[in-house]
């Protein structure tokens, strides 16, 4: 019998959250909703104020319509997440979970009884005769973040079956993990939210490098709002009217240079993420950037990367491994919010593989 799970995306401003429908064939997305928040709920993608944000995603329930309060996946991206690949002598997985605390003690920097930790094996290595070594994705996080997050999420009486990595959710939706196509050697996965930027590369569908970057497009607006004198709400709206038409409205003309000055710091900090994975061994090179998020409508943005990198970068579509169930959307407007639905549509994925 098909089974549904929502995916909730918890962000700078507001909830996102889709149910998608898991059976034997694939995925259907049957409800999308969005629910503002109070300012300040969120900072730098860490909750500061569990009530308000437990409103919201009340309110989300109730106008999405979402069934059930327990088969809910929500993700985590934020400073008091750690994400590091580790190779580790090769021992059964049982003996691994057991030692892994010891095991990469130094490589994390959180103190380990503060700290909640899991892993993803990525791969066997083989480096010379005889040495067998497991590579594995570690993921540690402040336990007070994730209580925090739970204390939220009662406070809506949900109950989450997974708390998952907002990182590996952007692959579920952006990267073809059902067989219809032949994933590049190596990509680069690249999420701009308002107040957190994503960065994860995989080859083949094995995720090799995750960073978590503070900051995103508030950034800009905060920069527009501070060298043109203007209220936060109307920077906003210049931000926004650059993004849809590539320049800037009418009388400020000066929010396009904020906007290219930005973009160049932006755009080097990313630079310098994927600098970091190519110096690792056995790197890959990157053959595209894939972008999603609502930073990543900023025009700007993918010009400036497409120049500082030589490769293509292209823009995500997290709904073409889906099917679409009747969402009473007309295809303009599906259109519009889709780059913002990478993060919810992969955590609800996280039960379909």
């Amino acid at each position: 019998m098909p089974k549904t799970v929502v995916g909730l995306d918890i962000g700078t401003s507001s909830v996102r959250g889709v149910e998608i429908r898991i059976g034997k064939d694939r995925p259907v997305l049957v409800r999308i909703a969005q629910q503002e928040m109070a300012p300040g709920s969120t900072r730098e993608g860490e909750i500061v104020n569990p009530p308000a944000v437990g409103d919201a995603i009340s309110r989300l329930w109730k106008s999405g319509k979402f069934k059930g309060k327990d088969a809910v996946v929500v993700g985590v991206a934020n400073a008091k997440v750690v994400v590091r690949q580790v190779e580790l002598q090769w021992m059964p997985e049982e003996e691994l979970r057991n030692a892994l605390a010891f095991q990469i003690q130094e490589f994390i920097p959180i103190p380990l009884e503060e700290a909640i930790i899991d892993y993803m094996p990525v791969e066997e290595v083989y480096p010379g005769e005889g040495q067998r070594l497991l590579r594995i994705l570690v993921v540690a996080a402040q336990k007070e973040m994730i209580q925090s997050l739970i204390e939220t999420l009662q406070y809506a009486k949900l109950q989450p079956a997974v708390i998952d990595l907002n990182a590996l959710a952007l692959m579920r939706s952006l990267v073809s993990m059902y067989g219809l196509e032949e994933p590049p050697p190596a990509e680069a996965l690249v999420d701009i939210g308002a107040g957190i930027t994503n960065v994860v590369v995989h080859e083949q569908t094995k995720p090799r490098f995750v960073r978590i970057i503070a900051g995103g497009g508030d950034d800009f607006t905060a920069a527009i709002s501070e060298q043109l004198g203007v209220d936060p709400i109307s920077a906003e709206q210049i931000k926004r009217e650059i993004g849809a038409s590539g320049s800037a409205p009418p009388g400020y003309d000066r929010a396009m240079d904020v906007i290219e000055e930005k973009t160049a710091s932006f755009v080097d900090e990313i630079r310098g993420s994927l600098d970091f994975y190519m110096a690792q061994p056995d790197a890959q090179p990157i053959s595209r950037v894939v972008l999603s998020g609502g930073g990543s409508q900023l025009r700007t943005i993918p010009d400036r990367l497409r120049s500082a990198l030589g490769i293509p970068v292209e823009q995500g579509h997290p709904l073409q491994y889906v099917e679409l169930a009747d969402l009473g959307m007309h295809p303009e407007q599906l259109a519009s919010i889709e780059p913002y639905l990478a993060v919810p549509v992969g955590l609800a994925l996280s039960e379909a593989v």
